[in-house]
């Protein structure tokens, strides 16, 4: 796993920076419904700062979050996603773009947002990201990821929560330009 503590600095610049993040965050809102949003693993804050509504971002990285607290001032947080600071169904949209991969633990992660996710409200995270590398590149993916879309879908429903819609974006920027799935999960 990249230390994000180092990395923060040309995070950006190496991961498609501003174009990279209008395509993400465009794709993202066309599966949210109207409001506010938290972002878990808000990183930089790239993404969220270019959405066109509300978004309070935690993270567990310091160095992130000095990034994005020059982005989204007054609306970043330092939390564990497998903790986040919400009452349990406080939150109409959560979002988690190029987290669930890194998580030794996904499981924890859809836990919690199905947590503090209100009745109605949508999950919205990136799934299949190493597939999305690996078709880029002309090679096959290996199974069983822990951001494998069969497995946070399923995740999702022990929790209740089901797919409500699925989108995708191009990682602009990016050797091969690879594109990276959506899915979005409304709790029950």
């Amino acid at each position: 796993m990249p230390d994000y503590e180092v990395e923060a600095a040309r995070y950006d610049s190496t991961r498609g920076g501003e174009p990279r993040a209008r395509a993400a965050a465009d794709a993202i809102e066309r599966l949210l419904p109207p409001g506010p949003v938290l972002d878990v693993a808000v990183g930089t804050g790239i993404v969220a700062a270019t959405m066109t509504r509300p978004v309070i971002g935690v993270d567990l990285s310091s160095a992130m979050l000095g990034h994005a607290v020059l982005r989204l001032p007054g609306r970043v947080a330092r939390a564990d996603a497998r903790r986040l600071p919400a009452r349990s169904s406080s939150v109409s949209a959560v979002t988690a773009i190029w987290l669930l991969h890194l998580m030794p633990d996904s499981e924890a992660v859809v836990r919690e947002v199905a947590r503090v996710l209100r009745p109605g409200g949508v999950f919205v995270c990136t799934v299949d990201k190493r597939a999305a590398h690996r078709l880029a590149e002309g090679t096959i993916a290996m199974p069983g990821a822990r951001d494998e879309r069969a497995r946070v879908e399923a995740l999702g429903a022990r929790y209740g929560l089901s797919v409500c819609g699925e989108g995708s974006f191009v990682g602009h920027g990016q050797d091969h330009e690879p594109v990276f799935p959506l899915v979005a999960l409304a709790k029950g």
